[in-house]
């Protein structure tokens, strides 16, 4: 039987099996496939440096990251929508956060759902996220305060990269 549907799991086994490629609008298709290569270069490099960051961040606990990253995605998608772009968050209203358990997390990540429990019980040793009434999990202020030098070391490798990638399609 054909399966149309693949999993994280089946993803992570398979990786260069992923969606047909897409060359972002304004690049000619001709100078992308003349410079993949070289683009392919440019971004194991950012790659690399950003898990090794990862790595040492999270003192070699790359699923625990990635869990923290999966509550965080989901708590922040209200704050940056594709269409309407940055939604600002006013004091006056609650936090638009969208929670998220350990079963969602295990569903998207693939992770068994006995090891997110137990990341997300780090998690909360930490004071990273906090658990609600309903027994979903949302992040706390102390993210921002934690990872505010890796965040801009982050965006400035990204940027740098992006800058790269430019120079290369634009000839």
């Amino acid at each position: 039987m054909l399966r149309t549907h693949r999993t994280p799991r089946d993803r992570a086994a398979f990786p260069t099996e992923l969606p047909q490629m897409h060359i972002p609008a304004g690049v000619s298709p001709t100078v992308y496939a003349q410079h993949r290569d070289l683009l392919s270069v440019l971004m194991l490099r950012f790659m690399t440096s950003r898990l090794r960051a990862m790595y040492q961040a999270y003192d070699g606990d790359l699923t625990l990251c990635l869990v923290l990253g999966e509550i965080a995605s989901r708590n922040t998608e209200r704050h940056f929508d594709e269409r309407r772009g940055y939604q600002p968050q006013y004091e006056h209203q609650p936090k638009p956060f969208l929670p998220c358990n350990a079963l969602s997390i295990s569903d998207v990540t693939g992770i068994p759902r006995e090891t997110v429990r137990r990341k997300l019980a780090k998690l909360l040793a930490l004071g990273w996220i906090e658990k609600t009434p309903e027994d979903m999990y949302v992040i706390t202020d102390k993210i921002g305060e934690v990872f505010a030098a890796f965040d801009d070391s982050q965006t400035y490798d990204l940027m740098h990269t992006a800058d790269l990638i430019g120079a290369v399609l634009r000839g």
